[in-house]
């Protein structure tokens, strides 16, 4: 399936998760394995909705987790521990790990790890500076998104906010596009420590 800016503009643009939030998706690993990679405690896994998780004040600290398909969805509401350098390699240990984080009052980010190995990170409002092992490894995938890796982010009035391009070289790459009905379902979740 052809993602587009509309399949992924309801989270980037319409403000559904806030203005800070962090979308991870790791390929072949549950739910649960998911979140103690990430350091949950295991005593702190359990059903939360995300609503629950908003109501309650449990975030940062909490870590939402969904099954779509093959790829386990991370949210982390007002955090972005998946972004750091080393969760991001203990999460794609013998796996792959896509991250997103729309952060409108930092720095925003993108990660792509495989097997422990970041491949390539930038910030999507600044694509021209990628870092990684193999930092323009997907430079196609990520113009088609609409962030130039030599350029920066289009420009004019059909060009992605740099979230919305960052959501979309996501799904292009995970086949994975998260709903509002995975959103507000009962989700895993863990306390990160």
């Amino acid at each position: 399936m052809a993602f587009t800016y509309a399949d992924v503009a309801w989270l980037a643009e319409d403000d559904e998760l806030g203005d800070l939030w962090c979308l991870t998706f790791v390929r072949g690993v549950s739910e649960v394995e998911a979140l103690l990679r990430l350091g949950a405690d295991q005593e702190s896994i359990r059903p939360l909705t995300y609503d629950e998780l908003i109501d309650d004040g449990l975030f940062p600290e909490t870590v939402l987790a969904g099954r779509v398909g093959d790829w386990t969805v991370l949210i982390e509401e007002s955090g972005w521990t998946c972004t750091e350098t080393d969760k991001a390699q203990e999460l794609s240990a013998g796996t792959v790990v896509v991250a997103v984080l729309r952060h409108d009052y930092g720095s925003d980010d993108f990660v792509y790890a495989v097997d422990g190995e970041l491949v390539t990170y930038f910030n999507p409002k600044i694509p021209e500076w990628r870092h990684g092992s193999d930092p323009d490894r997907l430079n196609d995938l990520v113009r088609e998104a609409g962030l130039d890796p030599e350029d920066g982010p289009g420009t004019g009035a059909k060009a992605p906010s740099s979230a919305s391009g960052a959501l979309l070289l996501a799904a292009r790459l995970t086949g994975v596009v998260l709903t509002r009905g995975i959103v507000k379902e009962p989700l895993m979740s863990g306390v990160i420590g």
